[in-house]
């Protein structure tokens, strides 16, 4: 399956942008065409003048070209926003409330507060994982996706109940949890226990603490929801477990050049390494040690690096989650 927080698709071939000075020549190729079919005898005075830089005309153009780019862009940017993969904010709230999804609150905030604290809200990345896991949540569960979506939607699923009171006349009632805590499941990652048997783990991993480990109380909610004989294959026996955390560190010496122009923002590299190593925080999860290099190379006055830690790529099973326990940069200004 697709995963948006770590997989990478480029941008649509159709949004691609032409640009201002491409579109230049072909604004003036269309206006020289215009003139030579409506006043041909200054066909050759209207290309002269648009070869000269200074002509007020020619500035026209050239502006004309910047509006029309600028146009371009924002109408791709839209077009963009209206794809899942690239939709951001309130634009992806619409697009996922096509599958049923709604964003979650993660931490409630306090509106009486001096300042008002907002409600902390699921990301965009998590949110649009959840999105492409939707489709798999129309059935029970059975299939690895469809565990997965079942324990990142814990408790969102209606009791349904079908009565007829009388002939004709037929009653579908739903009945929501006033428990559901799908807030809390950073991630799900499901496998046969024992082939044949019908036993099913579920490894959760837990927004609750900061290395993912979840609450007896959340296995235990997680647990009893998917066994529901509504949401679980009836040939199932389900049991959650918790993740566990597969600790690492990032230790690295940055090289660059001891100029005016050489120095090096340490802070903006270590925001970069903490978003990676967060967004990595996924049962199976891998912190690539390509990626490390990348993130900490990106910056042009960082002219090597020296990586100290992790000395290999970290790769978790299904049942731990790659867990950063700090980040420590040197800067080391090369003579």
């Amino acid at each position: 399956m697709f995963n948006p927080l770590t997989d990478r698709l480029p941008v649509p071939d159709a949004l691609t942008v032409t640009g201002a000075t491409a579109r230049l020549p072909e604004l003036k190729q269309a206006l020289i065409a215009e003139v030579t079919r409506l006043r041909p005898a200054d066909a050759t005075a209207i290309t002269q003048t648009l070869q000269n830089n200074a002509e007020m005309l020619t500035v026209l153009l050239q502006a004309m070209s910047q509006v029309v780019t600028n146009r371009e862009r924002r109408a791709n940017w839209q077009m963009l926003q209206m794809l899942l993969l690239w939709a951001e904010d309130s634009n992806l709230d619409a697009r996922a409330a096509d599958f049923g999804i709604k964003r979650q609150v993660i931490a409630e905030g306090d509106p009486d507060a001096i300042p008002p604290i907002p409600d902390e809200m699921e990301s965009d990345d998590d949110l649009r994982f959840r999105s492409l896991l939707a489709p798999y949540g129309f059935a029970t569960t059975g299939s690895r996706t469809a565990y997965k979506f079942h324990a990142m939607t814990l408790g969102e699923k209606p009791h349904v109940t079908i009565e007829s009171p009388e002939a004709g006349t037929i009653t579908m009632t739903y009945r929501f949890p006033d428990n559901s805590a799908p807030a809390k499941v950073r991630d799900a990652s499901p496998r046969v226990e024992e082939p044949g048997t019908g036993k099913v783990g579920v490894w959760l991993l837990s927004r609750e603490t900061e290395n993912g480990i979840p609450s007896e109380e959340l296995l235990a909610a997680a647990q009893a929801y998917l066994r529901r004989e509504d949401v679980a294959l009836e040939t199932d026996i389900i049991t959650a477990y918790a993740g566990q955390p597969l600790e690492y560190k990032v230790r690295a010496v940055l090289h660059g050049k001891n100029t005016p122009d050489g120095l090096i923002d340490v802070e903006a590299i270590r925001s970069e390494l903490d978003t990676y190593t967060k967004n990595s925080l996924r049962l199976e999860g891998i912190i690539d040690e390509s990626v490390l290099y990348y993130l900490m190379q990106k910056p042009q006055s960082v002219t090597s690096v020296d990586l100290l830690e992790p000395v290999e790529t970290v790769r978790a099973d299904h049942t731990q989650a790659p867990y950063c326990t700090g980040i420590e940069l040197e800067v080391v200004y090369d003579r």
